[in-house]
């Protein structure tokens, strides 16, 4: 592995943070053209797996595909096939064609474990999706609130979709509220380097931080983390993103999409505890879709290493 694998943003992150030489010698052992053995048993017993991809519109999404364990499956260490049903009615599902860039996260929210994955479409037809590695690593479990599946098989509403520019009343509900959510980037420079494609990413703390500044503007704390900036690497080039809330409790989705800055005044940054870097999102398109998963999890515990919020001004 050579810091190739890193685009310029993540590299001038880590120069920034001084950990450019510390990671590319880190990632010779973590980064691969492959899925080792471990992450492919991984993935064959998810019942649900998150997605990044990027519509005909430029725009990135990050969805959830869900299944009975096995809807994953890996015949061979640079291949992931992925049982995706019924693709109707779910916009990033739809535009999914060959050749497309497609990130993977696979998270077991019951035992913090994680790990990535992006690559292309080679093959698909009416219920499959085949994924062929480019880049694939583990990522540790910091941040990862745990919970359990509660319920399976519950009905997912048809046509219960609001699009909206800005937020209301419900969706800053579901924000405020969640310590969890998805976010879904990518950069397409032409280089057929391994950084390039589409990365979705687990974001997590205690409940409320994620601040919603109003109806068209939230913003998100960075804490420590392994420093790869896959993320904020490539927002700094691309700084479209498309964000997915779950209610672990109804099923519902709100997906984001909007603009991001990333935010690394000291003044600014010293407000919100726990973070060494704000990611603003100016948004541009809201889509809320009720139960529209057939899962429900239970939360059971908090990551202990959660930084505290900071109380809120009166």
């Amino acid at each position: 592995m050579t810091l190739q694998h890193f685009n310029e943003g993540e590299l001038h992150l880590q120069e920034q943070t001084g950990d450019r030489e510390k990671i590319a010698v880190m990632t010779r052992h973590l980064m691969h053209d492959f899925m080792p053995d471990q992450h492919r048993e991984f993935f064959e017993g998810l019942e649900y797996i998150f997605l990044g991809t990027v519509d005909a519109q430029g725009l990135p999404h990050a969805s959830i595909a869900t299944g009975p364990v096995g809807f994953a499956s890996s015949p061979d260490p640079k291949t992931l096939v992925i049982q995706m049903g019924d693709r109707a009615g779910n916009s990033a599902f739809e535009a999914l064609d060959l050749g497309q860039a497609v990130g993977v996260v696979g998270l077991d929210l019951s035992n913090r474990r994680r790990n990535r994955m992006h690559g292309k479409i080679t093959a698909m037809d009416a219920a499959s999706v085949t994924i062929t590695v480019v880049q694939s690593y583990g990522n540790c479990p910091k941040y990862i609130n745990v919970r359990e599946i509660s319920e399976r098989g519950q009905p997912i509403a048809g046509g219960e979709v609001e699009e909206r520019d800005v937020l209301n009343a419900d969706d800053t509900a579901l924000i405020k509220a969640a310590d969890t959510f998805l976010i879904a980037s990518y950069v397409q420079d032409g280089s057929g380097a391994p950084y390039e494609g589409v990365d979705v990413n687990h974001r997590g703390g205690q409940p409320g931080f994620v601040l919603v500044d109003g109806s068209s503007q939230i913003t998100i704390p960075d804490y420590r983390g392994n420093n790869l900036f896959n993320t904020f690497g490539n927002l700094l080039l691309n700084p479209d993103a498309g964000l997915l809330f779950i209610d672990f409790e109804t099923g519902d989705q709100l997906h984001l999409h909007g603009k991001a800055s990333l935010i690394e005044d000291a003044d600014e940054v010293a407000q919100t505890s726990g973070a060494l870097r704000l990611l603003r999102i100016q948004i541009s398109g809201v889509r809320r879709t009720a139960k529209a998963t057939p899962l429900r999890w239970c939360l059971v515990e908090h990551s202990p290493v959660n930084p505290d919020l900071a109380p809120e001004k009166e």
